[in-house]
């Protein structure tokens, strides 16, 4: 994947709202450095970055683009340190790059979320640490109020599950960013529960505008990212029918080459080539794009996952604001750097399929090439014979020399076992590499191919194994020393990755294997 560093906003901010306007990228309100409101909106343009004054501060408010190709924007924070709420609601124009005013909204409001219905009506929802309710707004003046919801969202999803129903479900509660519980609110009908996602919840973006428009794989259908409890993400289609995960031949990772992933930001999907992205990042500043192709489910089948990666970046945001641009490329503007006190002004562009030669979407930078960076698809093997002659695809299968293929995963296997590199927690594939006197890419190759496994996968299965047998020889270890014994980060990782893979708490299987041994025992006497 290439990525390129693009000019700085003239203001760091966070909170902000981030849309495609008409033929440019722009970023509305949010706060700065201090967490202090701005109301200064910019548009990218001509290689800089443009800087315009707002009528209100909109600091985490909602931003949709109407069909008329103008944006309204409104709500946000009232104060400084993310304190109130406000009702100003504005209008942006991409021709003239200019505010006017609209009629307040029913009620103050700070992380809404809104949507345009087939008759230009807004529907708005959601609220931060304040009473939350739906309103239509016509921006008129006039504005329909309905019930209250049966749960206080922030940056809750709207979606148009029907031609003429809004479903209102997920985001965070307004109390310390808490999930949602499982309840539906609907445009029309009363609230009802969805079993789908009693275990799951949808994973809103704090502090992102979320629009159903971004997460469509067909009509009336949607595709949004689901969080366990246990730190697992999946994909989870949402239709008239419900909630369901989508069919995967591989499960989104939770850990890179160098650690654990964060996925931020939504999935982001093209109805037109049946393809879905998300991103993610590590705490090395690796950055990760998670590219999904679902057509193939339509048909009962399963999707196809690809993982890429970008080198560590410079200056990248730790919560980045993220989007993906109409000719497939991804940019991240702005975001949090640690808290809400420190914002960025950082601007990278991603491009998964390699830079383009002329920058279509008014992108001209001028300061240099593109940076070649990185390795693609380290999870998945699956044939791409048009990118295969790209410089940064790793070699698939079939590329791997038929001789030395079967006989480096044999001598992986036997490593592992003799030498139990496992027990180091801070193991690396380049460590492993190096030991059987090969490559990187190679050895993804092996991993992914012959043995159907990711290196952090095939890492913890044998760590998983030996915290087993630790535990049967001494059932009084405690889990602290079994999962630093074992070569895990730590505890909570060795309990979250061992209920991943067997089901059951390790003290769960220590008690069903200490009571299934003792009964062996018995037997013999």
């Amino acid at each position: 994947m290439e990525t390129e560093q693009l000019p700085d906003l003239n203001e760091a901010r966070s909170g902000h709202a981030l849309v495609w306007a008409g033929d440019h990228i722009l970023a509305i309100g949010g706060h700065t450095t201090g967490f202090v409101p701005t109301s200064t909106a910019e548009y990218y343009e001509g290689g800089r970055w443009h800087s315009m004054p707002t009528l209100y501060p909109h600091d985490t408010p909602f931003a949709l683009v109407l069909k008329d190709g103008d944006v309204l924007v409104g709500g946000g924070y009232e104060n400084s340190f993310g304190v109130g709420q406000t009702w100003g609601v504005e209008c942006y124009h991409p021709a003239t790059h200019t505010f006017s005013p609209k009629p307040i909204m029913d009620r103050k409001r700070a992380h809404a979320s809104a949507l345009e219905l087939e008759d230009g009506s807004i529907v708005i929802s959601g609220n931060w640490y304040a009473t939350d309710g739906t309103e239509i707004f016509d921006g008129t003046g006039s504005t329909q109020r309905t019930d209250s919801t049966s749960d206080n969202r922030s940056y809750p999803f709207l979606l148009p599950v029907t031609k003429n129903n809004v479903w209102i479900v997920g985001g965070s509660r307004t109390s310390y960013n808490k999930p949602t519980n499982n309840m539906v609110d609907q445009l029309k009908g009363a609230p009802f529960k969805a079993d789908g996602l009693a275990e799951w919840h949808l994973q809103t973006s704090i502090d992102r505008n979320t629009n159903s428009k971004t997460c469509r794989i067909a009509e009336n259908a949607f595709l949004l990212l689901a969080l366990n409890a246990y730190g697992s993400y999946a994909p989870m289609l949402v239709d008239s029918t419900g909630f369901s995960h989508l069919p995967m031949e591989q499960q989104l990772p939770k850990e890179g080459p160098w650690g654990a992933i964060h996925y931020f930001g939504s999935i982001w999907t093209s109805p037109e080539s049946g393809t879905a992205w998300l991103m993610g990042k590590d705490e090395q500043n690796h950055v990760y794009l998670a590219e999904i192709e679902y057509l193939s489910t339509f048909q009962g089948g399963k999707a196809k996952l690809s993982m890429y990666y970008s080198q560590p970046l410079d200056a990248f945001p730790s919560d980045p604001w993220e989007m993906r641009l109409p000719n497939g490329s991804f940019v991240t503007v702005g975001g949090k750097n640690g808290s809400n006190f420190e914002s960025s002004a950082a601007v990278y562009a991603f491009y998964p399929n390699g830079a383009p030669s002329k920058h279509a979407f008014l992108l001209p930078v001028g300061i240099g090439m593109a940076i070649a960076i990185g390795l693609l698809l380290v999870f998945v093997t699956r044939k791409r014979k048009s990118r295969q002659k790209e410089e940064n695809v790793i070699p698939q299968e079939e590329t791997v020399p038929s001789i030395a293929k079967p006989e480096l995963g044999d001598k992986l296997k036997a490593l592992m076992e003799e030498k139990q590199l496992f027990r180091n927690k801070n193991l690396r594939l380049a460590d492993v590499a190096t030991e059987l006197c090969t490559n990187t890419t190679y050895l993804s190759a092996c991993l992914n191919g012959e043995l159907g496994s990711t290196f952090p996968m095939f890492v913890t299965s044998y760590r998983i194994r030996y915290a087993q047998e630790l535990m049967r020889k001494d059932p009084s270890m405690r889990l602290s020393k079994v999962a630093e014994a074992s070569g895990f980060a730590n505890e909570k990782t060795f309990l979250r990755s061992f209920k991943a893979a067997c089901g059951v708490t390790p003290s769960e299987w220590k008690q069903e294997h200490t009571f299934t041994q003792n009964s062996q025992n018995m037997q013999k006497l």
